[in-house]
């Protein structure tokens, strides 16, 4: 920079100074020296990076906050063509920018791209430049940068944890909403929306998050927003979800607020996992628990009894053959042989009970009428005894079921309606089938003392005898046919009024 007469020569600084204030003031001060110095010092002191180029592209002046934006000293560019500063992947496009500004005489349109520090490194620029090449104090292209690497930086971590957070939500096991303080929602995870049966997230925005809660629990989902919104959180919430079908399944909730930068509650997200696998494994598992205290109920009480007893007329048969009694002998011998079969008895139940609970992977199918007829065969005698009839009606359909199991099922079900005749003067057993579908409907009804209400739950639990007319009973019987029904399965149920017999019902596939 030289002094010539008294007046500053820098032509770029000088120029582009007259350039800012050129006819903006009525009553500039002669000389233009008040002028001068208030617009460079405007200039000198901006932190954005103020750049003046030819029309080739040749720096012609930068401003001094060039060293604190990219390290340069402020005429250390003067001359150079600016472009080669700029990152390869982005010359071209702003050269573009560059050359489109020189021909519209307009400014250009917000350029971003990547500049090169003196020490090597890269920095993210967005600049403006306006062309005022006709201008005689200018004749060039005025260029205002602003150094936006931290901004962008901010922007990728914030669009790499959008995207993270984006992930999340779409691969988790969990359904996902967001609704706001209102419980409208705003957003439905894809998995939310197959999970509840909707195909699209229009069908659910602006609803009530209320459409996948059961109506019967609306009230506790409610409670659930309410303890949410005062304390932030609610954990491990169950309720019953509804689809859009109107079927039913577990749900776990969890559920946060979403807070705005102020720290004022502004949406709430919610996680929602299908938990109907889980409740039904706790059910199972809590039904074999019983089964197995019962089973240990069974073998201490009704199988350890006989064997006592066996022991004892074990040793009274020994007293009584020393003593030479050979009646009191006997006696002992054939309390022993009821005392055996007794075992013998519970034990053969005990198995068919677990073989009613194997599960078996082939093909199976069973002609029912068949089996019943087999059935039937080996009950005749205590039909007989008992002046049972049974009345089969109608031809039996095939069915996919295993056959041994499907001749427990009959053999349980008809030997329990015989064993509970009680005083019927005609005793009855009407057996039949209708198909619905591809399911066949069973039924086995008689005209017994039937089953009082409170029992009608109870009475296929294993190893627990119900005795309604006094009958002796192990308790395994209808268990297993409960077992082996569900072993296919099916479903079975008992309607049932005290005095009016009772009708047991089971389902089978149809082959």
């Amino acid at each position: 920079m030289k002094e010539r007469g008294g007046e500053r020569e820098d032509r770029g600084e000088s120029a582009l100074v007259d350039a800012h204030h050129e006819g903006s003031h009525a009553g500039r001060v002669a000389g233009g020296n008040a002028d001068d110095g208030f617009y460079r010092l405007l200039i000198e002191n901006t932190l954005d990076l103020i750049t003046v180029l030819d029309a080739g592209g040749r720096v012609i002046y930068n401003s001094p906050s060039i060293k604190p934006l990219i390290g340069y000293e402020q005429d250390e560019l003067i001359g150079s063509i600016v472009f080669d500063l700029v990152h390869p992947e982005d010359r071209e496009r702003i050269f573009g920018i560059f050359a489109q500004g020189l021909e519209s005489r307009r400014p250009t349109k917000l350029a971003l791209y990547r500049f090169r520090h003196k020490d090597g490194s890269w920095r993210h620029f967005e600049s403006v430049g306006v062309a005022m090449l006709e201008n005689p104090l200018v004749r060039g292209m005025v260029v205002t940068s602003r150094e936006i690497t931290d901004r962008v930086h901010a922007e990728a971590e914030l669009k790499e944890s959008e995207e993270m957070y984006r992930t999340l939500v779409l691969t988790s096991p969990d359904a996902v909403t967001i609704s706001d303080l209102q419980g409208r929602i705003l957003y439905a995870s894809p998995y939310a929306l197959s999970m509840n049966g909707y195909e699209d997230e229009s069908e659910v925005i602006g609803k009530s998050t209320l459409i996948f809660v059961d109506p019967r629990d609306h009230e506790k989902a409610i409670d659930t927003w309410r303890r949410v919104l005062s304390e932030g959180t609610a954990r491990n919430v169950e309720l019953t979800g509804v689809r859009r079908d109107g079927t039913n399944y577990n749900a776990e909730l969890n559920a946060a607020v979403i807070r705005d930068a102020q720290g004022k509650p502004k949406s709430l997200v919610a996680f929602v996992r299908d938990i109907s696998k889980r409740k039904r494994i706790e059910r199972e598992l809590k039904e074999r628990n019983e089964e197995l205290e019962a089973f240990a109920h069974t073998i201490s009480h009704d199988l350890l009894t006989p064997v006592a007893i066996v022991e004892g007329y074990a040793k009274a048969a020994l007293e009584a053959d020393a003593e030479g009694k050979p009646e009191a002998e006997r006696e002992c011998l054939e309390a022993i042989a009821r005392g055996a079969q007794r075992m013998s008895d519970l034990i053969t139940s005990l198995l068919h009970y677990a073989q009613a609970g194997h599960t078996t992977l082939e093909e199976c199918r069973a002609d029912a009428e068949e089996v019943l007829m087999e059935v039937l065969m080996d009950l005749e005698g205590i039909c007989a005894e008992k002046k049972v009839r049974v009345d089969t009606g109608d031809q039996l359909p095939e069915v996919r079921v295993d056959a041994v199991k499907l001749r427990q099922v009959f053999f349980n079900l008809i030997a329990n309606a015989v064993k509970h005749m009680g005083d019927c003067e005609d005793p009855i057993i009407s057996i039949g089938a209708k198909a619905h579908d591809d399911t066949a409907v069973f039924c086995v009804r008689d005209n017994g003392i039937g089953i009082p209400a409170e029992l009608q739950d109870k009475i296929f639990e294993p190893f627990r005898h119900y005795s309604i007319s006094g009958s002796p009973g192990l308790g395994i019987g209808l268990s297993t046919v409960k077992r082996a029904v569900t072993a296919w399965g099916g479903r079975i149920w008992v309607e049932s009024r005290p005095g009016e017999g009772a009708a047991f019902y089971f389902t089978c596939p149809l082959t």
